[in-house]
């Protein structure tokens, strides 16, 4: 079950974020600017916070098994649509409809099935481990991708081909969904019929809670440094590194890291420090100086830069491996967790709707080396939002221990 549900949640998030490893090849098929990419980035971001929202309540009421076999097989119809590469309008629609797709059908109960599977004990392991599996297809789907991509001389042609072997990985997984997939909201509803039903007490309870805001600010600093990073493939480029040995490094910066990150960080945090929290902090903590040092590297020296940026891809990798399982530290109520999740991704995932067009303004705007300056600032101050974001966790943590001994 996991492993078939990480990876078709790697493989929904690969087509409309396409850009992460083949940025300028996508400008190239499509035949846009650096702002129109931006903006199609923006689209996705935009339609995944309301998903993620909404998402959240449909998780906690809809079958699962139902909403990864409609999801999978939208992701394949739309996928195709996109391989006719339509206007620039039917774009901005395709990847709004992709966003929907993988995060108000998909993305909420994926987080609620981890959450459930991991009781009480084991939030950072299974967190870890899921989120390590679907680092390990991030990083073999666009590898599989790339030798399609290298069989063409028109690159047109090869994104092409590339959009028809996702959406044959997408058809696959609703066939897959129908003879695997446990009714995991069944199973739990028959195990305890009070874990799914929630009050509106309940729900203003959650709202009212800081835990929910402190955990969704943490997944906004990560992610807002995950997002950015992919700005390194086009830094690369423009070094003269060969398109190619580019894609495979953003591959690896991504998501190969993560096969290793996720589930380490995970083990981490169960075992050895027993706090998803804090290992969320080490990481961040360790990852500032890894993007304040892109700022003094000479463009001159890409080996070094590649280096960092591998390490950068790690700890943010790791975290995120681990970052939904703080949930637990911040105490938001299982019973919620569908409806908890969309939440969180809703703000956490927020640089999706603004961040690329943004940046993507700054390239075209400012000279290049002023733009990816800026680029790595904004890096740091993502991490500081979430180092203090995770401190906030930990002190909640702390006084519930405190009062709960005093009492």
């Amino acid at each position: 079950m996991i492993g078939l549900l990480a990876f078709f949640g790697r493989a929904i998030a690969n087509v409309p974020y396409l850009r992460e490893v083949y940025y300028d090849q996508v400008m190239q098929a499509l035949h846009i600017t650096n702002t129109q990419l931006g903006l199609l980035s923006s689209a996705v971001g935009i339609a995944s916070l309301v998903g993620y929202f909404f998402g959240g309540f449909l998780a906690d009421r809809v079958s699962s098994k139902k909403m990864i076999i409609i999801s999978s097989l939208c992701g394949g119809a739309f996928t195709l649509w996109y391989m006719t590469f339509p206007s620039f309008g039917i774009l901005l629609f395709i990847h709004a409809v992709l966003a929907l797709d993988g995060t108000l059908i998909f993305w909420a109960a994926y987080v609620r099935v981890i959450r459930i599977l991991g009781g009480s004990e084991g939030q950072g392991k299974y967190f870890g481990f899921a989120e390590g599996i679907r680092a390990g297809f991030g990083i073999l789907l666009p590898i599989t991708t790339t030798y399609i991509l290298g069989r063409f001389v028109s690159v047109r042609m090869g994104m092409k081909s590339i959009l028809l072997f996702y959406a044959f990985c997408y058809f696959a997984t609703s066939i897959l969904a129908a003879f695997v997939l446990v009714d995991i909201k069944d199973d739990q509803a028959d195990q305890d019929q009070s874990a799914t039903k929630a009050t509106k007490a309940d729900y203003l309870a959650l709202f009212r809670a800081p835990g929910l805001w402190l955990v969704s600010f943490l997944i906004f600093g990560t992610y807002l440094v995950f997002s950015l990073q992919s700005y390194t493939t086009p830094y690369l480029t423009g070094m003269g590194v060969s398109s190619n040995t580019v894609s495979l490094v953003a591959t690896f910066r991504s998501y190969g890291v993560g096969v290793v990150a996720m589930p380490l960080f995970g083990v981490i945090a169960d075992k050895w420090i027993k706090s998803p929290t804090k290992a969320c902090m080490i990481g961040m903590a360790l990852l500032l100086p890894c993007v304040l040092s892109l700022l003094v590297l000479p463009s001159s020296a890409p080996v070094a830069i590649i280096v960092m940026t591998l390490a950068i891809g790690f700890l943010a990798s790791g975290t995120r491996g681990v970052y939904y399982a703080t949930q637990d530290e911040a105490h938001i109520p299982v019973k919620l967790a569908g409806t908890a999740a969309g939440i969180i991704s809703t703000i956490g995932f927020l640089p999706d709707a603004y961040v690329f067009t943004q940046v993507g303004a700054w390239l075209d705007k400012y000279p290049a080396a002023q733009a990816y300056h800026m680029i790595w600032i904004y890096m740091a101050i993502g991490c500081l939002i979430a180092i203090g974001a995770a401190g906030g966790i930990l002190w909640l943590s702390l006084k519930k221990r405190v009062s709960v001994a005093t009492s």
